[in-house]
């Protein structure tokens, strides 16, 4: 199941198999010098079914993954065959085009279910374009979320930004470079004076949000220019910076031109750019066994909420003697706030550490309604007992679908929280234990 059915320069889409990885989809749009630039997340190795059904994102026009699926094939628990959208009429010219369809639209059924197995996926590409400008802005306090947020939230809905902006702190930039060891020696968490001395060093804020500009040279440079007017009057103590490359006598970018750290995943070239954070925590002799896991809230795009959030998960994972590790991306209308923890596996006090402090954050989450947006196997009943509405009434509808198309509880019972009538009383809704 590893087959690149199709890629379509024309109409920017591909047409994928599960076991289809992004870098296989990368190597096949430039061995065939294909004029599309697929989206992929932080590390390429994923596979691109799996990543855009489990509401992964990436860097591109097209990085909300999920939001540019266009006609799926899934088999279902009794090895009947359902194709969505106009992928369901045999032979139709736009069955990877549009997202009309003729009655119910379930195609999001299959997002983060155990209701079928997607065996082929249509996903659109952005079509390479003619420029692109590497942009960065970043500012200097912790408290500077709250201006940064909301500056870029109202560009993203009044469309002046159209694809992701990726921020980040600098304990997560870090993180990528080297061992925690080799910057702090001390106990408990990273103090602030020592994080003022790391900004000054390698001149940078304590946020930085990336971000690409992507079209015509021209169209660039003047959305750039309205850019700076901006951030000169409502972010004066903040820096933007941008550096444009453009295709050679009007012609098309080739994404290989662009160099790091201005291109990789923002012009579609796989890497596995953040697997070094895993080291984070390892003992500088070499020694234990990098790991990591998150909390992911999605939280409103406001600075006010993200600065009050921001200054309570750091106090939880002050409080287990980690740092701050994070970073999010802001979408028109919400954030997806990653509270990264990295450690060693090997350390039990790591392992104590890393679980109070994710029930920590979820029950804080929780008080304020939020949700993670993906989860790992041993929370997804926690996370799914949060959608309470008249007695968990979505939980009980997906239930029933899930009684009818798997009755014979076939099909991964308990994913999500979604259980079979067998395991439905036995199945441990652990939101009681916190």
């Amino acid at each position: 199941m590893n087959r690149i059915i199709e890629v379509n320069d024309q109409y920017a889409y591909a047409v994928v198999e599960p076991g289809v990885t992004f870098t296989d989809l990368y190597n096949y749009c430039a061995r065939n010098k294909l004029r599309v630039w697929p989206s992929v997340p932080s590390l390429g190795w994923g596979s691109v079914v799996g990543n855009t059904l489990d509401r992964g994102t990436g860097f591109t026009p097209t990085a909300t993954h999920h939001q540019h699926i266009c006609g799926l094939e899934v088999m279902l628990a009794d090895g009947d065959i359902v194709r969505t959208g106009q992928f369901a009429i045999s032979n139709s010219p736009s069955s990877h085009l549009s997202k009309f369809t003729f009655g119910p639209s379930i195609e999001g059924l299959f997002l983060q279910s155990n209701l079928g197995i997607v065996a082929k996926m249509g996903i659109w590409l952005h079509p390479q374009p003619q420029a692109y400008m590497s942009c960065l802005f970043d500012m200097q306090e912790l408290e500077d979320i709250e201006t940064l947020v909301d500056i870029f939230g109202e560009l993203r809905r009044n469309g002046t930004l159209l694809n992701i902006v990726y921020v980040s702190n600098i304990i997560e930039w870090l993180g990528m470079q080297g061992k925690r060891e080799e910057l702090w020696t001390g106990q408990g968490a990273i103090p602030m004076w020592r994080i003022r001395e790391l900004q000054k060093q390698l001149d940078m804020g304590y946020w930085s949000a990336k971000f690409g500009l992507y079209g015509p040279k021209e169209v660039i440079q003047a959305h750039y220019d309205e850019l700076q007017r901006i951030v000169a009057v409502k972010a004066p103590r903040g820096r933007l910076r941008g550096e444009l490359f453009a295709g050679e006598n009007g012609q098309l970018l080739d994404a290989t031109a662009v160099p790091e750290p201005h291109g990789g995943f923002f012009v579609g070239i796989p890497s596995l750019w953040s697997l070094p954070m895993v080291r984070y925590r390892l003992p500088k002799d070499g020694t234990g066994i990098g790991a990591h896991t998150d909390y992911s809230a999605i939280i409103p795009s406001s600075g006010e909420t993200l600065l009050e959030w921001v200054q309570t998960a750091k106090r939880i994972c002050e409080a287990e003697g980690f740092d701050l590790f994070c970073d999010f991306f802001m979408h028109e209308r919400h954030v997806i706030f990653v509270n990264m923890m990295t450690f060693d596996k090997s350390d039990p006090k790591h392992r104590q550490a890393v679980n109070k402090i994710f029930h920590g954050l979820f029950r804080e989450g929780k008080k304020r309604g939020f949700s993670n947006y993906r989860s790992h196997i041993d929370h997804m009943d926690l996370v799914a007992d949060l959608y309470d509405f008249n007695n968990h009434a979505y939980r009980r509808f997906v239930e029933k679908i899930k009684d009818t198309l798997d009755p014979n509880d076939i099909l991964s019972p308990g994913k999500q929280g979604i259980w079979p009538q067998r395991y439905r009383q036995d199945a441990v809704r652990t939101n009681a234990l916190l």
